[in-house]
């Protein structure tokens, strides 16, 4: 095996590495293009039937389950709803405050969300023990747990996207060892 047959040797297996590497991460992002492309047209729906009627939080989560949305993702599509009312040219006053009051349920109503569910859980009891009343207090605790959990989130993801180049790495590693193990330099 000559040089130039290892270098195209090395060449194939990196380039079927990212083949593999790119199949094994489209599902993950046509999901993530999907959900988005969902939300947006939950949010459309949203404004689109303001003009007709006022839909009421129970409402909102049966159409949510027709665009198969959690909860979370009503919320940004309530955030998204709403800052695109807002940067219209003519925004409508009324469907800034119904939109505004629709979050401001969801938000009082599930005052956690997003958080990984056994802090949900314990952020919960401590709600009850306090009393509702005292929401406000809990509001920058959770704020913050938040902030580290995205944090983690995308130090997860940064980690993952390192060990896959680092496997990448180590394959052409691999490769380069048998190479010259097999066939020593003259």
């Amino acid at each position: 095996m000559t040089f130039k047959d290892f270098l195209a040797l090395v060449i194939f297996v990196e380039v079927v590495l990212i083949i593999s590497m790119f199949i094994w991460f489209m599902p993950a992002i046509i999901e993530r293009i999907k959900l988005e492309k969902r939300r947006k047209k939950f949010a459309q729906e949203l404004t689109r039937l303001f003009g007709k009627i006022n839909l009421d939080r129970t409402q909102i989560e049966v159409l949510s389950k027709e665009f198969s949305l959690s909860s979370k993702d009503v919320q940004l599509a309530l955030r998204w709803a709403f800052k695109e009312e807002l940067s219209s040219n003519q925004p409508v006053f009324e469907k800034v405050e119904y939109l505004q009051s629709i979050f401001q349920d969801y938000e009082r109503d599930e005052p956690f969300e997003g958080l990984p569910s056994d802090v949900r859980l314990h952020l919960e009891r401590l709600r009850e023990l306090i009393g509702k009343d005292s929401d406000h207090m809990l509001q920058p605790l959770a704020s913050k747990l938040q902030e580290l959990n995205d944090e983690n989130v995308k130090k997860n993801l940064k980690l993952k996207r390192q060990s896959v180049v680092s496997l990448m790495i180590g394959v052409t590693s691999l490769v380069f060892a048998i190479y010259s193990y097999y066939i020593p330099a003259a």
